[in-house]
């Protein structure tokens, strides 16, 4: 057992000591490896060492280097400042209140401005873009360049970098306190000038312009400037303009070319002509003076030559629309070339030329083709090619207007876009009102006035946009004329007459129109007779019927609106008319047939159930003629006509106890109506109240002078009642009017012979 311990005591003896040994190694390696550490660590720090001491001088070096560049280039330091400037205020927007530090950075940056053409900048790259941002943090804060009591000279170069920037509203403010101390700077006022330019201002252009020529008043391209602006302008000063080029020798055959314009608009055409010639002989290779050259002659009537001056221009520029244009007009004029000027005018519609006149030319020359359905369809896609184009929209609803298409009309009226509003738009409304007043009207004062008052609304809406459009004056005279209104009318059909086209046969069929309801037939033949000097129509028809009609000549007057008719069955007047004339000609049953083709045209028509109602009576078919007069009532109660023909439908049906009414009723409502007096009067004769009778004839004769059946009457009465000297009287009343009357002159000689006798 001893030994037993004394092996296990060695054993752990020996691992002790053994395990010792061990760790002192371990010792001794960390320690070797702790000094070679600290070695190492001493020599990086000695190294170190070295580095930061030459750190320290390349850095210093760095500094003298950029402090000698920064004396060397003054805009490196004014950069720098600047860039930390921008920051700060970027940053710290009230740091922009220091107006006086604000209006130093901005003078630091566009001091190096130095460019004698405003539209240019010197200022390098880097300094436009810290001003834009200057600019903006102005912008932001409200800042002005008022605020900053600039001077003269650092307003101009902000104005000159501000322009180039597109930083219009600074440069305009900027280069306006340049001009106010230095008001004959010339790179102010061509900075200011060039704004004026850009936005489009003629008068401001002009104003900077003219400043400029007090200047430089003999610099060319300025007076050329100026000439071409005065021009544009309609001012007559453009022609002295010219001059100016020309007294100088300056004067180009641009020039020249120009000043023929300007004789041309002026009326001089002669001179324009040779002013256009002489330009030519100097040089023929524009074709914008051919094209001039050729639009002058066709002025002049002289067609072949313009054509053969506008063959020229084409032979230059065959894409010069208007030169196709001009082919168009020519040639549609010449027999036998329609087809050329069709071409000529797609041609120019294709480029975009010739405006409405040309697209208008082109349908016409395709409904000559007899291309209806074409020539239609060209109009309507250009007009959705451009909806805005209020011109071309207005000219086609006139023109559906033409052909009684009124709901067509009023659809491109309401498709108008939104913010579109021209004079021709108004005119053409007031015109669709017409048309429909012509198929609505009933012949009252009330229900006329009604209608015709909302196209004269819309003709004065043409007239505040354009004082000098003839054709609202025009349809302005029209409708004051339906009104009754005839010495206003006069006055608005001279307004028109002066606007329009001489011997625009529109204005002379108007004048016709308004003197015959002056009762002046001897003008309204005159004028009826200029309407027809390019060919008959059927307006001018219609006219003619009339004046035969009021000149008792029937039967011409039924031939003539015939003829109207047949130009034009969809007019409505001349059917009317013919329909009347036809009833005091004994046709009751024509009439008739023309009243009831009017009510299919015009369901509204008033006029029409009134032509066909009395036709009915003329008949003798009383019933169905009461029912036409009713259904004329039940629209407009006030008809004072409807009422008076009702009474006589129950007059003639047996059934005179209804027809007290209506009288009455119609002559509350117009108490200086005639035949409802003499209607009247009828009735109560009818119940042997003859005295009554007698008062209302009497009051029918006060409304009209010239009523022969109520004069008859009144005579009859007296003559029944044995009143020799009133008798007398109302024989002698009734001769004055139609002196072949046979029973009057009968009757007055049979009382003047009784009144000899009882004398006696």
């Amino acid at each position: 057992m001893l030994a037993g311990l004394g092996v296990v005591a060695a054993t752990g003896l020996g691992g002790l000591g053994y395990w010792m040994h061990v760790t002192r190694n371990d010792v001794r390696a960390v320690l070797d490896a702790q000094r070679v550490l600290q070695e190492a660590q001493a020599t990086h720090f000695h190294g170190l060492n070295t580095s930061s001491a030459s750190i320290r001088s390349d850095v210093a070096q760095l500094q003298n280097t950029l402090n000698a560049l920064r004396e060397i280039h003054p805009e490196l330091d004014a950069s720098l400042h600047l860039h930390a400037y921008l920051g700060e205020i970027e940053s710290t927007p009230e740091a922009l209140g220091d107006a006086h530090r604000a209006a130093k950075a901005l003078r630091t940056l566009v001091e190096h401005e130095t460019a004698e053409d405003p539209t240019l900048t010197t200022l390098p790259l880097i300094h436009q873009r810290m001003l834009g941002r200057l600019l903006e943090a102005f912008d932001r804060q409200h800042i002005g360049v008022e605020a900053l009591h600039l001077d003269g000279a650092t307003a101009q170069r902000l104005g000159v970098a501000a322009l180039h920037l597109h930083r219009h509203e600074w440069a305009d403010s900027a280069l306006n306190i340049a001009h106010g101390s230095q008001p004959g700077n010339l790179v102010v006022l061509q900075g200011l000038e060039h704004l004026a330019r850009l936005r489009g201002d003629d008068a401001l252009l002009r104003h900077w312009l003219e400043a400029r020529m007090l200047v430089t008043p003999d610099d060319p391209e300025l007076l050329r400037a100026h000439a071409h602006l005065l021009a544009s302008l309609g001012d007559e000063d453009a022609e002295r303009a010219v001059r100016r080029l020309e007294a100088m020798g300056v004067d180009t055959p641009a020039d020249r070319s120009l000043l023929s314009g300007l004789r041309a608009r002026a009326g001089a055409r002669s001179e324009a002509i040779e002013a256009i010639e002489m330009a030519l002989e100097e040089d023929d290779s524009r074709a914008s003076d051919w094209l001039q050259y050729a639009t002058l002659l066709e002025a002049e009537g002289e067609l072949n030559l313009a054509l053969e001056a506008n063959e020229r221009c084409l032979s230059l520029d065959r894409q010069c629309g208007e030169a196709w244009a001009l082919k168009a007009r020519l040639c549609s004029v010449r027999k036998g070339q329609e087809r050329d000027a069709l071409k000529a005018a797609t041609h120019a519609v294709a480029l975009g030329a010739g405006g409405v006149d040309t697209l208008f030319l082109k349908a016409h020359l395709l409904e000559m083709e007899g291309s209806h359905v074409a020539a239609e369809e060209g109009l309507v896609k250009a007009l959705k090619a451009a909806p805005e184009n209020a011109e071309l929209r207005a000219r086609l609803a006139g023109q559906y207007l033409l052909d009684h298409r009124i709901g067509d009309a009023q659809a491109l009226l309401d498709g108008t876009p939104s913010g579109i509003d021209h004079h021709l738009l108004h005119t053409v409304e007031g015109r669709l009102h017409l048309a429909r007043a012509d198929r609505q009207r009933d012949g009252t004062g009330q229900t006329d006035a009604q209608l015709l008052g909302i196209a004269k609304r819309a003709f004065e809406g043409a007239l505040a946009l354009n004082r000098e459009s003839g054709m609202a004056w025009l349809g302005m005279a029209r409708t004051q004329r339906l009104l009754r209104d005839l010495d206003v009318a006069s006055e608005s059909l001279a307004r028109a007459n002066r606007l329009m086209p001489d011997r625009d046969p529109s204005v002379a069929c108007e004048a016709a129109l308004l003197a015959l309801d002056q009762q002046d037939l001897a003008s309204a033949k005159a004028h009826v007779d200029m309407a027809e000097v390019n060919g008959t129509t059927a307006t001018t028809l219609y006219i003619r019927g009339n004046i035969a009609a009021l000149s008792a000549h029937f039967g011409e007057a039924v031939e003539r609106y015939t003829a109207c008719l047949n130009a034009n069955p969809a007019h409505v007047r001349a059917r009317l008319n013919r329909s009347s004339v036809l009833s005091s000609m004994g046709e009751p049953q024509k009439a008739l047939d023309d009243a009831e083709i009017l009510l299919d045209l015009a369901p509204q028509l008033g006029y029409a159930r009134l032509r066909k109602g009395e036709s009915l009576m003329e008949l003798g078919d009383w019933e169905a003629a009461s029912g036409e007069f009713k259904h004329v009532l039940e629209g407009a109660p006030h008809h004072t006509q409807a009422l008076t023909s009702l009474a006589k439908c129950y007059m003639g049906m047996g059934r005179p106890e209804r027809a007290e009414g209506p009288l009455n009723e119609a002559l509350r409502q117009s108490p200086d109506h005639a035949p409802a007096w003499h209607t009247r009067g009828l009735l109560y004769l009818e119940w042997d109240k003859t005295d009554v009778a007698l008062s209302d004839f009497e009051a029918a004769v006060r409304c009209n002078p010239n009523h022969i059946d109520a004069r008859l009457n009144i005579a009859l009465i007296h003559q029944r009642e044995g009143r020799l000297y009133e008798e007398e009287a109302a024989w002698r009343g009734l001769l004055a009017i139609d002196p072949e009357h046979e029973m009057a002159k009968t009757n007055l000689n049979t009382c003047e012979t009784t009144l000899m006798k009882t004398t006696r």
